[in-house]
């Protein structure tokens, strides 16, 4: 998979998910002048032992490591003027890099996404509007942006972080994912940063890769994935429209979230399991 010169770097995140992560490199096997560099955080499971069969660069980090610095690190060792960032239960369809890649001559894309199935075959939607005060009265992601997923170059505000790619100029140029978010929301802040430095993010049905999805966090308990989505949530309403326009959107994610509190104080064990 490597030469001397490469032309792509993937960085995969990695968090106790050996055999996926294993997947994830036998899926990039296929494609040449690409470097595969797995940034490790501290997994329990063998993955850092398992992988050096494989063609690639490993960096190991304490498993405080946020997704965001994970990323940085992996980053920091890339050769490729194509920097792709994605998770390790992410598997790449034929094709999919090279495309990828094309779609990124455009000088006003800044960062693109493919198209995400799930493990069945289904469409997994991987975009949608930045969060808003209807969004968060309606309780549910403004995905409005894109009829039909299946087909076609569409321009969103934000995709999901699952695999992005950009060019290594434009991660440069953006400082990359803020370091300082831990989990979630680092994607959402990305694109909204490009769209501040006029470039667009897209979503690119050409390129398909296939998302288990929530693989790395199985040990996580519901109310550790409540409480970092819903700082998420909150950070990403302030950043779209500002510290006091946010206050009403942002007391409705509050209020959503004190009655999933309450609804699971009557169940004993909802928030651990």
């Amino acid at each position: 998979m490597q030469s001397d010169r490469m032309d792509v770097s993937i960085i995969i995140i990695s968090h106790n998910t050996c055999a996926l992560t294993l997947k994830c490199l036998a899926s990039l096997e296929q494609f040449e002048n690409s470097e595969a560099i797995v940034v490790d955080t501290g997994s329990a499971d063998g993955t850092a032992e398992a992988i050096t069969k494989y063609d690639n660069i490993i960096v190991t980090a304490p498993s405080s490591t946020g997704y965001a610095a994970a990323a940085h690190l992996g980053v920091a060792r890339a050769s490729g003027e194509t920097i792709i960032i994605c998770n390790a239960d992410t598997e790449f369809h034929p094709g999919s890099i090279q495309r990828l890649q094309a779609v990124l001559i455009d000088d006003r894309i800044g960062i693109a996404a493919p198209r995400l199935l799930n493990t069945d075959g289904s469409l997994q939607p991987s975009w949608a509007r930045f969060p808003s005060f209807a969004s968060e009265w309606n309780g549910r992601l403004d995905r409005s942006e894109v009829d039909h997923a299946e087909t076609g170059t569409h321009v969103v505000s934000w995709v999901g972080g699952a695999c992005i790619a950009l060019k290594r100029a434009t991660w440069d140029a953006l400082n990359g994912y803020n370091p300082d978010i831990m989990f979630y929301g680092e994607d959402t802040d990305l694109c909204w940063r490009a769209r501040q430095a006029g470039l667009t993010t897209v979503l690119f049905t050409d390129a398909t890769v296939t998302h288990h999805g929530g693989q790395s966090s199985p040990a996580r308990t519901p109310l550790w994935l409540r409480q970092h989505l819903l700082r998420a949530r909150l950070r990403d309403l302030r950043t779209a429209h500002g510290p006091l326009v946010a206050i009403p959107a942002q007391c409705i994610a509050l209020a959503r979230y004190a009655a999933w509190l309450l609804k699971g104080f009557g169940t004993p064990g909802a928030h651990r399991s």
